[in-house]
């Protein structure tokens, strides 16, 4: 007999312990491995692959144990036997440890019960196995295909009665919480419903003003006051004598020569863009900081290149059209939203929609420089959702009223068209509707289904065709299509009428 060993599996062991706990195996030993319930790495193939060649290298017959159903198949598909649970013998080795044992080797746990036969031996499948399993499905298929024959074939019926067009104008109201239709005063249900959105907008702005643009330049002459010659470094501020004040920074470092009214001619620029820049001869003649004590200045031409240029700025109506336009972009996506609210059948007229400003804020002010303006908003937007399930049985109602008596609609005949929407006040919305439809002799649905039921396609057209008043030969279309029997069950048969010739 072989020795039995049990080891026991941690739900956070990796592949590589358990191939090393199994490799620590007696060799040709039997070893039952346990492996716990939430335990990922034993739910893959490519793992217990690996675990069965760990197996086979110290020439040990594994088993698996797992009440996981995935991990025992795909155990079985690669050749380890797996069970459901140890046998009563074992259980008590399966969550010991080996005393005396380091490492992982305590986690080997040798077994001195005796197995019988069947925990002993490899699974066999015998001839009468394979025999009963044949048969069983022999059955199953056969209970299924009498199943599919009852049951599967199918038949649309599509008839086109004898009949005449009714057309019907009627006035309807659209209630807000209304339940249901109230066919004698023509009103409907409808509910409010709305939605919240925010959004960022901008126009370009309309307004503008003169602003400085580029700056003046000329040249001054410094005259020396003193016998020394005396340096008038990069950026010695000059500026005009009288009047508004313009001041001008030298361009280069410079020397006047050392001798008495000596001079020295020097680039300048005005410290300030513009056309104040602009002055004429003879009016720059003040020197700032202790080099007035030394040298004077003079300009003996005019400075030149001070400009202006006109810029955007942010006019009053600004604020009026950036915020229509937000409002309309997010009165747009609102209806989107919107749609996403309502339930099948539903529809929201364009003339009760509204939306609401519940927060603004522009991020510029009247009259600063800016090309755009932006207003950032929050809006509620609501609209009243109408009924159209309900307005459909409305106008169907009233069409019948206008129809001959013992004739019934054609369902796909219906159409009708509504006028233009008006708020009848807060939750309310009426509308006119021009209807028109299709109307026949009451069919019995339920005679046509048992007259035909059962019987070969032309069989049952020819029956169709000689007991109902028809405008067309009947269709009768049967699924599978090579069936060419009418459905013995009558749920599996539709019978549709319609205002269109039948093809």
């Amino acid at each position: 007999m072989r020795p039995i060993e049990v080891i026991h599996l941690n739900r956070l062991d990796t592949i590589d312990v358990a191939c090393e706990l199994v490799q620590q195996a007696t060799t040709g030993a039997q070893v039952w491995v346990v492996v716990p319930w939430r335990m990922p790495m034993a739910r893959q193939m490519f793992n217990l692959k690996r675990l069965a060649r760990a197996a086979e290298s110290v020439g040990a017959e594994l088993r698996l144990v797992s009440r996981h159903t995935e991990t025992r198949l795909l155990a079985r598909s690669v050749g380890i036997m797996a069970h459901v649970a140890v046998p009563v013998a074992l259980r008590k080795y399966a969550e010991q440890r080996r005393t005396g044992a380091v490492g992982l080797k305590s986690r080997v746990v040798p077994a001195s019960e005796r197995l019988g036969r069947r925990w002993q031996r490899r699974p066999r499948i015998g001839f009468g196995t394979v025999l009963l399993s044949l048969l069983v499905i022999a059955l199953v298929l056969a209970i299924l295909g009498a199943g599919l024959v009852a049951l599967v074939p199918g038949a649309k019926i599509v008839l086109a009665p004898v009949a005449v067009p009714v057309s019907s104008e009627l006035a309807v109201t659209a209630i807000n919480l209304n339940s249901a239709v109230d066919y004698g005063k023509a009103t409907i249900p409808a509910r409010v419903v709305q939605v919240i959105v925010s959004g960022t907008g901008g126009t370009p702005t309309t307004g503008s003003l003169d602003a400085p643009d580029e700056r003046a330049s000329g040249q001054v002459v410094f005259v020396n006051r003193t016998t020394s010659p005396v340096m008038v470094p990069k950026g010695t501020i000059v500026r005009t004598g009288s009047g508004t004040n313009v001041r001008f920074y030298t361009v280069i470092d410079a020397e006047v020569p050392g001798s008495l009214y000596a001079y020295r001619r020097v680039g300048v620029i005005a410290m300030d863009p513009g056309p104040a820049g602009n002055v004429q001869p003879l009016t720059i003649n003040v020197v700032e900081g202790d080099l007035a004590a030394r040298v004077e200045v003079l300009n003996d031409t005019a400075t030149t290149g001070g400009t202006i240029k006109r810029v955007p700025m942010v006019a009053a109506a600004d604020f009026d059209v950036a915020r229509n336009e937000t409002l309309a972009k997010l009165q747009n996506e609102a209806l989107g939203q919107l749609a996403g609210e309502l339930d099948i059948n539903e529809y929201i007229p364009p003339e009760t929609v509204s939306a609401e400003v519940m927060e603004r804020y522009f991020d510029q002010s009247l009259g600063q420089q800016t090309e755009t303006l932006t207003v950032q908003m929050k809006v509620v937007v609501r609209g009243l959702a109408v009924d159209g399930k309900g307005l459909e049985s409305l106008v169907s109602q009233s069409l019948t009223a206008h129809a001959p008596e013992g004739m019934a609609l054609i369902e796909d005949s219906l159409s009708y068209e509504r006028s233009q929407h008006r708020s009848e006040g807060t939750g309310s919305v009426s509308f006119r509707v021009q209807a028109e439809g299709m109307f026949a002799p009451v069919i019995d649905e339920r005679e046509v289904k048992e007259s035909v039921r059962g019987k070969l396609l032309p069989e049952a057209q020819a029956l169709l065709a000689e007991n109902l008043q028809l405008r067309a030969e009947p269709a009768i279309e049967v699924t599978p299509a090579w069936w060419e029997y009418v459905p013995w069950l009558a749920a599996r048969i539709d019978v549709v009428l319609s205002a269109q010739d039948v093809g």
